[in-house]
């Protein structure tokens, strides 16, 4: 067994693949979606980045047998995640082992010189919280959810007060006012009059090879003479080899939450997914917003653990 370090340049296209393989034989969530590396990569790491943090893919690490992949360390922020291929599931605590001495740097140090060190297992995995029990981890009592929708069968209709119309992408040209928004949805402090935030991400994510398949959806509000007139925003990962989706972002701007726009804002990702043949479309939740997709239509597949581990 042979363990190397992710070159975007000479592995991207080898670690979609192996994603894909691994999609298609459980067809399921259990391990990520090319799509989610997209996002890390093209969205998330220029966050960190932009933030004065170390980027996640510089942490991805790949266990290969006979020059095939047959897991890897995929870091999230703050959390690492393992991907293993079914038949290879005895290396998940060698796994775990080397994240905890290779993937530190990706975690602040408190201070008492103590790292919280983080590992996410889907529940459906039961061995990897068996493992991480006996590694010393515990697993605290918040969630994660992954959660699905057939699109092509989906119950969806856009439903909106007056005055309110859903768009996709280059329908709603001003691509600042729309990330600004985005960004607004999550932060309610930073609301104010005129509010822009920094472009880096939203245009570094067009370097995508799954770019052109994929889609935004935005809800606006044509009551208002606000210059961002953007009340609801999410991005949808295409991915066409595969024929599924992953809507990530998901934000609604604080002020025109409980009108129904959420709800309006998943039905239209998902008519939109139906209209470009995707088979099955994902969104992740934490905790309670759970009960928001859910409501959407979305149906939960697994929930999701975080274990911690105190470090030194």
């Amino acid at each position: 067994m042979i363990i190397k370090r992710f070159d975007i340049e000479k592995d991207l296209k080898r670690l979609e693949n192996y994603l894909r393989d691994c999609y298609s034989e459980t067809k399921s969530m259990t391990s990520w979606l090319p799509e989610r590396l997209h996002d890390l990569i093209y969205r998330m790491d220029v966050q960190y980045t932009d933030c004065g943090q170390p980027r996640s893919a510089d942490y991805i690490f790949m266990w290969e047998e006979d020059s095939e992949i047959v897991g890897c360390i995929l870091p999230d922020g703050d959390a690492v995640y393992m991907s293993i291929k079914k038949g290879h599931e005895s290396i998940f605590a060698d796994m775990v082992t080397y994240a905890e001495k290779n993937c530190l740097p990706l975690f602040e140090k408190s201070g008492d010189g103590t790292y919280d060190f983080l590992v996410i297992a889907n529940d459906s995995l039961t061995y990897r919280g068996e493992v991480l029990a006996e590694m010393g981890y515990k697993r605290q009592t918040e969630e994660d959810y992954d959660n699905y929708v057939y699109p092509q069968t989906a119950d969806a209709a856009v439903e909106l007060p007056d005055g309110y119309r859903l768009l996709y992408g280059d329908e709603y040209p001003d691509e600042a006012l729309k990330w600004s928004a985005l960004n607004l949805g999550f932060h309610p402090g930073l609301e104010a009059p005129g509010y822009r935030n920094g472009m880096t991400a939203y245009d570094s994510r067009k370097k995508s090879s799954m770019y052109a398949d994929s889609f935004e959806t935005v809800i606006i509000d044509e009551n208002t003479a606000d210059e961002n007139n953007v009340c609801a925003y999410c991005f949808v990962y295409v991915d066409a080899a595969t024929e599924t989706a992953l809507i990530e972002p998901v934000s609604t701007r604080e002020k025109y939450r409980h009108k129904g726009l959420g709800t309006a804002l998943m039905h239209g990702a998902i008519l939109k997914c139906k209209e470009k043949g995707v088979g099955k479309c994902y969104v992740n939740s934490y905790d309670w917003r759970r009960k928001f997709y859910n409501a959407a239509g979305f149906v939960t597949e697994d929930s999701i653990g975080f274990w911690h581990k105190q470090l030194y």
